[in-house]
């Protein structure tokens, strides 16, 4: 089966923000939208952030020494006395996080009588388009972001000549100093200081940006924009002010627009230099000299490396015949009425893989709980890295995606993280290693957030680690490649174990646990109302069984190859403690209730249907439960009572994850009920500043996962889940990988097919089937190995597979009485 074009399209105008087609470079990020007559492109760059190196020391909330805070809770909790560790715990509270902050807006206003035709995103080029009818005839518009050119291409076309108006917004508009230059055939800049310090918009402030002026202190940022036409170009009154300034053409037939940024971060320790004159040259040139050239080179340039990352992949499911017309809108309605076709999944699922290439690449940001897209000043959650969840999941799918060069950011974030989390291990516990909490931003912040009265339930929280550090060993399981795991990530998984190793306790049972624990983001009943301190989180005892496992398959790694890169060999006693500490961390039993316990102790939720499912890490995107092994049946079935007990809705984003905790069970039923509700269309809300609207999650019209309000974890979830749905490879038998084909395959997708899926292993697949049964498998081996494959209604099988020679494998029927998999 051949795969349609994915793309989103409309024949209505994109009114809001969230209904606006997101384009991007990795590092300038553009959201279009706004009336046919006056288009509104909101400017983003990755570097635009609150804050400078220094702002990661954090404000304690108490003056007493925060280990002693720490062990006092710690006593408090083995007593009983939850109720005093709840209200000490707060005072291990260092302030907040900094924000992703907006830049620009740039604004093409044409004759009011315009309307739009259609519009539409093709996934594939990265190119946004739109068409127009009005008093100049027909108008074409198409813009894109070139990583190659590192710039913003708007290019207008009309029937017949017409008056334009092109202006340039700074978001920060008392910071922003525009310049309109008509001489310069059409040029406006801007230059625009970010706060030093931006208070997160769920918590109150007199003051919520604070700017300091002082050099080193903020990030500044020049915009440079170059208007090419065949009209006249003419600088209205106010040519130089803070505030918007503009162009205005008169008698234009075409107009391009190229739009750069230029900024002085340089990365996370070294504080921006502040030198505004170099800024806006750099960003004038540039804009200069792509603006000189042929516009149709431009977009060729940027569709050819676009598509060496899109083309990578391809996506069919069910019969190709319930696309309509590609209108994404009514696709959204049919999923409304109950009726979520194969077409909009498999669109869902290339929109994942489409932003993940907008927001992230090599060189860039890692994405942040928007991607790289932001139109407040005080976005939702700061619009920061929040690593108990939404940050891994915005990596979920860059493996099995094929986009693993695209996860290159997040491990410069790790090492960020990690820099800053050495301090953080000894300030805040007294402990060796490094430790990070829920809340990260670009300067690698990992203290405790709060100010004495944030809830213990999100702020105390010290294992982001183990958790982040899951993505370098991923990475190593897909690929086989040892140096970015060995290289790269054996410094970080070390330092890690320590402190787990550290802060691990024995509890009476002779198992080891954590004191303090808590279970993201939930909170459990007490006598006196409810708490969310406690004593060993299953999610802790995960996490940690993890970050153990892959310090020692990084510790058998040196052992193997290390010696030929130069590296030295673990430490022979850090081995003995880290497989002892391994023997004392069991899997949790199923609750008397018949569920998997969330805390050691089957504690009562205060919200049982909460949208964090964090005890069942275990499951996805851990792999300590295989779906093969007969050990972990009742297990399997407490996750599943578990999921049933949460019920069927949620936010956006935890809708997402539950798409991919039902395909790791094989719960067909259950995943397509995910995903309808997934697709639930969400209204776009009048003010989504303060945080969560209290609505159903979903999407919003141009698929952007609504939590609400937007967070983009979902979208790279959702496409993770879909992505399990059709092919697992976690397991290992005998370690051999084990390909588990079309595991959760829904009725309705009864016939498809895929191209250059990832599996572990080093694998790279193309599946079809029909009517449920694989038709074709072929693999593409990155390495000599041996690998079993298990098949809907076939016998399982060993394929012997030799380094870089294609295998294609068709299934025999299973006899009769054996179940695949079996």
């Amino acid at each position: 089966m051949t795969a349609p074009r994915p793309a989103l399209t409309a024949r209505t105008p994109a009114l809001t923000w969230n209904e606006g087609y997101p384009l991007g470079n990795g590092r300038i990020g553009v959201m279009v939208h706004g009336e046919a007559a006056e288009t509104r492109w909101d400017l983003n760059d990755d570097t635009c952030w609150s804050g400078w190196p220094g702002s990661t020391a954090g404000q304690p909330a108490s003056d007493e020494p925060s280990p002693q805070v720490v062990e006092r809770v710690r006593r408090a909790l083995f007593d009983g006395d939850v109720d005093t560790a709840e209200r000490e715990i707060r005072k291990v509270q260092y302030g907040h996080s900094q924000s992703y902050q907006p830049l620009a807006a740039l604004t093409v206003v044409t004759d009011p009588g315009t309307r739009l035709l259609h519009r539409r995103l093709d996934l594939s080029t990265g190119v946004a388009a739109w068409a127009t009818d009005g008093p100049a005839g027909e108008g074409q518009v198409a813009g894109f972001v070139s990583a190659p050119a590192g710039a913003v291409v708007g290019e207008h076309r009309w029937q017949r000549p017409t008056d334009v108006r092109v202006r340039l917004t700074a978001a920060h508009a008392e910071f922003g100093h525009c310049r309109a230059d008509a001489a310069a055939e059409g040029l406006l800049t801007l230059v625009s200081r970010m706060p030093t310090d931006a208070y997160p918009s769920h918590d109150k402030s007199e003051e919520p940006l604070r700017f300091d002026l002082t050099p080193g202190r903020a990030v500044t940022a020049a915009v440079a924009v170059r208007v090419v036409t065949d009209g006249t170009v003419a600088v209205p009154a106010g040519a130089e002010a803070v505030g918007p300034v503009e162009l205005a053409v008169t008698g234009a037939t075409h107009l391009t627009l190229v739009a750069t940024t230029s900024t002085d971060f340089v990365d996370a320790v070294t504080p921006p230099h502040g030198r505004v004159e170099q800024l806006l040259a750099d960003a004038v040139a540039r804009a200069r000299t792509q603006a000189d050239r042929d516009v149709a080179e431009l977009r060729a340039e940027h569709e050819a490396d676009h598509r060496a990352l899109f083309d990578r992949f391809e996506l069919v499911l069910g019969d190709g015949t319930d696309a309509v017309d590609g209108d994404t809108d009514e696709l959204l309605a049919r999923a409304s009425r109950g009726d979520v076709s194969p077409a909009l999944v498999a669109l869902a699922t290339q929109y994942g893989r489409y932003l993940m290439i907008a927001a992230s690449r090599p060189g860039s940001r890692a994405t942040n709980l928007q991607g790289i897209w932001n139109r407040l000043l005080q976005p939702p959650w700061s619009s920061n890295y929040t690593v108990n969840i939404n940050t891994e999941m915005n990596y979920w799918l860059a493996a099995p995606g094929n986009l693993l060069d695209c996860a290159e950011p997040l491990y410069g974030l790790v090492e960020d993280i990690a820099r800053t989390g050495r301090d953080t291990a000894r300030r805040v516990y007294d402990r060796p290693g490094w430790a990070a909490h829920h809340n990260a931003d670009v300067w690698g912040y990992s203290l405790p957030v709060g100010d004495g009265a944030a809830d213990p339930c999100w702020a105390a929280w010290p294992m982001a680690a183990p958790w982040l550090l899951q993505h370098l060993a991923e990475h190593h399981r897909f690929t086989g490649d040892t140096e970015v795991l060995l290289d790269r990530g054996w410094p970080l998984v070390d330092g890690a174990v320590e402190f787990v190793l550290s802060w691990l306790v024995t509890l009476p049972d002779g198992t080891l646990g954590t004191a303090p624990s808590t279970s993201p983001e939930n909170r459990f009943r007490t006598g006196s109302g409810t708490a969310a301190v406690t004593v060993s989180s299953t999610m802790d005892l995960a996490l940690a069984r993890d970050l153990l496992r892959t310090w020692l398959r990084c510790a058998e790694l040196l052992e193997t190859e290390g010696a030929a890169g130069g590296r030295r060999a673990a430490d022979p006693e850090r081995r003995s403690q880290v497989e002892a500490a391994l023997a004392q961390l069991p899997l949790p039993e199923p609750t008397a209730r018949g569920s998997y316990p969330e805390w050691h102790l089957d504690l009562p939720e205060a919200e049982p249907t909460h949208r964090h499912q964090s005890h069942l890490f275990d499951l996805h995107p851990g792999d300590a439960l295989h779906r093969h092994d007969p050990a972990h049946l009742a297990r399997f079935e407490a996750v599943a009572e578990t999921l049933r007990l949460r019920g069927s809705h949620s936010t956006g984003w935890s809708i997402a994850w539950r798409v991919a905790l039902h395909a790791r069970l094989g719960n067909v039923d259950g995943a397509v009920a995910s995903l309808g509700h997934y697709f639930n269309l969400v209204d776009d809300p009048a003010d989504d500043r303060r945080g969560r609207v209290h609505v159903p999650g979903g999407v919003y019209r141009n698929l952007l996962c609504a939590h609400p309000p937007f967070q983009i974890d979902g979208n790279f979830g959702v496409a993770a889940g879909v992505l399990e749905m059709l092919l697992q490879s976690h397991e290992v038998d005998s370690g051999r990988p084990v390909l588990d084909l079309l595991p959760c395959l829904p009725p309705q997708w009864s016939s498809g097919s895929v191209r250059g899926l990832r599996a572990r292993g080093g694998l790279v697949v193309d599946l079809s089937w029909r009517d449920g049964a694989v038709e074709q498998l072929r693999l593409h081996p990155g390495r000599d190995q041996e690998v079993v494959v298990l098949a809907p209604g076939a016998a399982p099988e060993v394929l012997r597979l030799r380094a870089s020679e294609p295998v294609v494998w068709s299934p025999t029927a299973a006899p009769e009485g054996v179940a695949a998999g079996t």
